[in-house]
């Protein structure tokens, strides 16, 4: 982080970039973070959150939550949430949630956010990502009245370090099948380069376009038990 924070101030000639430290395993880590940023800033104009991982082992957090969903999914809500003063100073402001086009291939099961009886690492992966796209979408309809904008977008298959936890053999081969991480973020900056004003909100993007999605993440009923689960394992009532 701090080579690429050294990376930016050359190329951009700006000084001001800040770094926070921030564990999504950690929701403890995730409200310190939180915390520590509303203390020296007030507004917020675009937050993404872009972070994700894949496990093929399963892990159970600190927390006491399966490590896909915690981290791609869980964490980032109440990162979202605990911000949502600043991005509400900065309205319009926008949020975004880099998902997955897996997240079609979810099958939701909450009774799996705490371990699985017999771990699916794939299934747990397209599951987490299916939840983050269906919260960004009540996340949207939610916050609409505060000037936040939320959106939900796939990335591409890119060859980043989501790929570290594979076999050698099948990094071989998916490490020259997908994009380059380049070409992977023109979406995330197609998005947030919009005017936020101006800005959709509560629609998943592919190669920058709304795209379809999974039909429950067009389920408001689907989503409200989904928010209550969630804000429960939180241990808060829904903030927004």
């Amino acid at each position: 982080s701090e080579a690429l924070q050294a990376e930016i101030r050359s190329d951009t000639g700006n000084d001001t970039v800040e770094l926070f430290d921030l564990d999504l395993a950690s929701l403890d880590s995730v409200g310190q973070c939180a915390r520590e940023f509303l203390a020296t800033h007030d507004r917020l104009d675009l937050l993404i959150n872009n972070a994700g991982l894949m496990s093929m082992t399963e892990v159970i957090t600190v927390d006491g939550y399966e490590l896909q969903f915690a981290v791609n999914a869980l964490a980032q809500l109440q990162f979202t949430l605990d911000l949502v003063p600043a991005l509400s100073a900065a309205a319009p402001s926008q949020v975004l949630f880099v998902t997955s086009m897996r997240h079609k291939f979810g099958k939701l099961d909450p009774d799996t956010f705490k371990g699985w009886h017999k771990y699916n690492a794939q299934g747990a992966y397209n599951q987490s990502k299916l939840v983050m796209t269906m919260l960004a979408r009540e996340l949207a309809e939610r916050l609409g009245e505060r000037g936040i904008k939320v959106n939900a977008l796939h990335p591409g298959a890119v060859n980043t370090g989501i790929l570290d936890d594979y076999g050698p053999v099948i990094q071989f081969f998916l490490r020259r099948l997908f994009i380059a991480p380049e070409k992977g973020a023109h979406t995330t900056l197609h998005l947030a380069g919009l005017d936020p004003a101006q800005a959709p909100s509560g629609q998943y993007f592919n190669k920058c376009k709304p795209a379809a999605t999974h039909k429950l993440v067009d389920d408001e009923g689907a989503r409200h038990r989904l928010w209550e689960t969630c804000s429960g394992l939180l241990g808060a009532s829904p903030a927004a």
